[in-house]
């Protein structure tokens, strides 16, 4: 057990990209590749935490774009981000024993708008973060990206990477949309059909503040301190609205869905909102057979919290002990490394059980992973 008394999984760190995983593109598609990476410069370029930065306990030291036309990271990032060993030293300390690993939220479901260089670019990151995750397969656990600009591209890709690696991926991640495509849209279905074949977990990860997006509410703020805030949360309300009011989990009743780095306060209030719009016109959702909330606390849907969050005891009172997951967000300018489960395990408001839930029970059905005896 781990070095607080739980079997502790993360179902939401990041990092998991080898140094310099870019210049494995291809010849023919080095000017994209080049040119994506200098939008993403220019994209992220003000921005607190640009790039990769340095955490350490007592300061963050955001440094310099790193020189090279292929790279977004800066040279003073955390070094566990990068390279195995030091992330086994880094999850020993904050004590974590299985963790889900989240690839950059950059934009790369769509790339350029072009399908062929998301497709290469997608493929490129999972196999890199593959050879990253399989210095230990039974602690680092990868979720998938996806060239979801062109859903039959993702739908193979997805397929591939549960064939290739299958002691690694445990599910995949999408924006909170897709350009201009709600994640109910009908042509996004060849890909939920094969996390649905898989029982694997579908993530909702922001994506809102990505290169070329399509913004939702984002374009009305100037400030990242606005459009952090409003992003992720927003994102997630819209993501739960999609696959429960629009059918997906109705759909495909094998897929879990897991709504990532958000919160979780806002969660009682928009089921019950849904509820109510539904009840006064289901002939507008007429494919479901129960209320939307009915569809979410089915035992298929998570949602991933942070340690310090105040309403974890009210939302566990709102809407059961079964659905909320622990995440570090490793290592993010904003997250609470090496902290981030202490803090959550000397908490006064939660009993030990739902402690348990939230840093073990949880993630580990969201993403099918086995919790030792």
């Amino acid at each position: 057990m781990g070095k607080y008394g739980y079997y502790v999984i993360d179902s939401d760190g990041h990092g998991g990209e080898p140094p310099q995983w870019r210049h494995g593109i291809s010849a023919e598609w080095r000017p994209k590749m080049v040119e994506y990476v200098a939008k993403m410069k220019a994209n992220y370029g003000d921005l607190p935490g640009a790039g990769s930065p340095v955490h350490t306990e007592d300061q963050q030291n955001y440094g310099e774009y790193a020189p090279g036309e292929l790279d977004f990271e800066t040279p003073l990032q955390r070094e566990g981000m990068a390279v195995p060993g030091p992330r086994m030293t880094d999850m020993d300390l904050e004590g974590i024993d299985a963790a889900v690993l989240f690839p950059p939220g950059s934009g790369e479901e769509w790339a350029l708008g072009d399908p062929g260089f998301s497709a290469e670019l997608c493929q490129l990151l999972n196999d890199a973060r593959a050879t990253y995750a399989a210095y230990d397969p039974t602690r680092l656990k990868l979720v998938a990206k996806l060239p979801l600009i062109d859903p039959v591209r993702a739908a193979a890709e997805l397929e591939r990477c549960f064939t290739q690696y299958p002691d690694l991926i445990v599910g995949m991640v999408t924006a909170q949309h897709v350009l201009d495509r709600n994640l109910d849209d009908p042509a996004l279905d060849a890909v939920w059909e094969v996390a649905d074949s898989h029982g694997a977990a579908v993530c909702v990860h922001g994506g809102g503040q990505a290169p070329d997006q399509v913004p939702i509410v984002l374009d009305r703020y100037d400030t990242r301190l606005e459009k952090h805030a409003v992003t992720h949360p927003f994102g997630a309300m819209l993501a739960t609205m999609n696959f429960t009011v629009g059918g997906v989990l109705h759909r495909f009743p094998n897929l879990r869905l897991g709504i990532m780095e958000a919160g979780c306060g806002w969660l009682p209030f928009w089921l019950e909102r849904l509820d109510e719009e539904y009840e006064l016109m289901p002939d507008q959702a007429p494919i479901l057979d129960r209320k939307p909330s009915e569809y979410f606390l089915s035992g298929r849907c998570f949602v991933g919290v942070e340690s310090t969050e105040s309403a974890l005891p009210y939302v566990m009172d709102q809407v059961g002990d079964d659905i909320l997951c622990y995440s570090s967000d490793y290592c993010h300018w904003d997250c609470d490394f090496p902290h981030s489960v202490k803090l959550l395990v000397e908490r006064d408001d939660l009993s030990d059980e739902r402690k348990r839930k939230i840093l073990t029970d949880n993630p580990a059905r969201l993403f099918g992973i086995p919790v030792p005896a």
